[in-house]
């Protein structure tokens, strides 16, 4: 059977930190938990990985000054997420709006119909040249 090696040599194998049950991470964490509330806890852990990323301490005071950090970085993020939901749902309502309507007309199209419509002129211009008192007519230049 074949046996894992990890590329690094300072990494212990797999098996022997999947056991490793007396972490310092996870007795740090409990001292952010202790005693707070359950709705807390993501704005806690946020603060500790913070801590642990800083590698600061769990004082009190530290503990506060990173907790007021990861609330303030959770209310930016909350509202820079709601931003851009509401961005997509504006964007989703558009193209919703626009889906109803029929397509325009395309180039060729456009042309065609100039064309046409230069055809009918021309041919009512050639049956009023042909027959000169329906224009008389239609001017009001003869008696009647």
């Amino acid at each position: 059977m074949a046996t894992i090696q990890p590329l690094r040599g300072d990494m212990p194998p797999p098996d022997v930190a999947a056991n490793d049950s007396a972490s310092p991470g996870e007795a740090g964490l409990h001292a952010w938990l202790a005693g707070r509330a359950a709705e807390d806890r993501v704005v806690d852990l946020l603060a500790f990985a913070l801590a642990a990323e800083r590698g600061l301490p769990a004082t009190p005071d530290a503990m506060h000054t990173l907790r007021d950090q990861a609330h303030a970085a959770l209310a930016t993020y909350s509202i820079r997420n709601l931003h851009n939901r509401v961005a997509e749902i504006r964007q989703e309502a558009v193209m919703e709006y626009l889906g109803r309507f029929a397509r325009p007309a395309g180039f060729v199209k456009i042309v065609m119909a100039n064309l046409l419509a230069l055809l009918l002129f021309g041919l009512l211009g050639g049956a009023l040249y042909l027959y000169p008192e329906t224009l008389a007519a239609l001017a009001g230049l003869l008696p009647g």
